[in-house]
């Protein structure tokens, strides 16, 4: 499947970019209505194969194999089922994430950037505001939490989880991977412009 090759690649690559240390972070891919791959619990994200993917139905049940998925799949079904459009979702713990949701209170909102126009916006002029959650193992506290949030926020793109990484999607996988670098190149930008100002 090309989609799933390409998202091998991506995850390989993002690894190597140390977003991905020991065996953190995880990907999802939408198949069509009612089945999504997604990366296995425990799974070194720098060895990956697409063998290695639990496939899952929308309520998190395994349809093919013994594979354990994500501890996080919950998260990924409920911006499936909150965000229509969305057909990849991809989580890295990479240091400007990590960083900047321990700095951050509740949200980041990011301003002027021409960057901006990775997410849909039109002008620089315009604003993206990435909410930030505090982590939890309960992931069902965390999927209520979240969906209730995009439920009032339609056009939110991503999310923080304080002290843990970042979630974002895209309607396939090469957009999911631009939204993700240019929130990167954000954050590091806006945790540089802490640091000059004293902040």
């Amino acid at each position: 499947m090309e989609a799933l090759r390409e998202l091998v690649e991506v995850i390989r690559d993002l690894y190597l970019r140390g977003w991905l240390p020991a065996t953190s972070g995880n990907f999802s891919l939408r198949m069509d209505e009612d089945s999504v791959f997604i990366t296995p619990s425990g799974k070194h994200k720098g060895k990956l194969t697409e063998r290695d993917f639990a496939l899952v139905d929308l309520e998190g049940n395994l349809k093919d194999g013994q594979k354990k998925p994500s501890a996080e799949t919950l998260l990924h079904l409920t911006i499936y089922s909150m965000v229509p459009s969305a057909k990849c979702v991809m989580h890295v713990h990479s240091p400007n994430a990590t960083v900047i949701s321990r700095l951050a209170n509740d949200k980041i909102s990011l301003k002027g950037y021409e960057l901006l126009k990775a997410f849909g916006l039109d002008t620089h002029e315009g604003e993206v505001v990435i909410p930030i959650f505090e982590n939890s193992q309960d992931m069902s506290f965390l999927a209520k939490k979240l969906k209730d949030y995009l439920f009032e926020h339609h056009d939110t793109v991503g999310f923080l989880l304080k002290s843990h990484g970042v979630y974002i999607w895209g309607e396939q996988v090469s957009q999911a991977l631009m939204k993700l670098e240019a929130l990167e190149f954000l954050f590091e930008c806006e945790l540089k412009l802490a640091i000059i100002s004293g902040k």
